[in-house]
């Protein structure tokens, strides 16, 4: 039989340990203080276990915490993956439209970016830089056009996966570094990207390091 794997974020990890060291210490204490107290029982999963000493469940109880804890994976800011998302390596779902970003990625993974932004942190130093993100771009508060992607370390690329307008329409790139066109399926890290939206033209810029960042404005020649 093929064991289930849980996820936890690293401060769930952490109380599990805690706890499950706690409860086991006063199982300790309750079976020598009170060897004779009637104990109970417990059944998970198939398993049952009792006892007549009343501290020996607790027992029980902290290790199986403690074993949780040593077995769960650690999600969410870390490198391992956000919670619902699975591996870092798992590819979101498709956009069709940028209503579709909280759906497609974990909220934590989405950002809102307005026009004027200018080295916008969209993944902290606590944040994996490898896992999927979702930008929703805005131009006076409105949206005008989303897009999901990941950064690549090795090759200094930043993958595209899906680029849209506010019109659920591919987005379209007018150039990339050099004068050409076509659809936008990777951008090398920090450099400028003219793209069309809603008819007009913005620079889009992604750069990965220590933190994600993002420079998103009007074009402008």
């Amino acid at each position: 039989m093929t064991g289930r794997r849980f996820r936890y974020t690293l401060a769930e990890v952490t109380f599990l340990l805690v706890a499950g060291v706690g409860v086991v210490v006063l199982g300790a204490l309750v079976l020598l203080l009170f060897p004779d107290r009637p104990g109970g029982k417990i059944a998970w999963q198939g398993v049952e276990v009792s006892s007549i000493g009343a501290g020996l469940p607790l027992i029980v109880v902290g290790l199986a915490a403690i074993a949780i804890s040593g077995g769960g994976i650690i999600g969410g800011d870390g490198e391992g993956g956000a919670p619902g998302t699975g591996s870092g390596d798992q590819t979101p779902a498709a956009l069709k439209c940028p209503d579709d970003l909280t759906k497609s990625l974990p909220s934590q993974r989405v950002a809102t970016v307005e026009s004027g932004a200018n080295a916008q942190i969209i993944a902290g130093a606590t944040m994996s830089k490898t896992e999927w993100f979702g930008l929703r771009l805005t131009d006076g508060g409105k949206t005008v056009g989303a897009i999901t992607a990941r950064f690549v370390p090795a090759s200094g690329l930043f993958t595209i996966q899906t680029f849209v307008d506010a019109d659920c329409h591919a987005g379209h790139v007018d150039s990339i570094a050099a004068p050409g066109s076509g659809p936008l399926s990777s951008v090398q890290n920090w450099t400028n990207v003219r793209v069309t939206l809603r008819g007009r033209s913005y620079t889009l810029n992604l750069g990965g390091g220590a933190d994600l960042r993002v420079n998103f404005s009007p074009f402008g020649p």
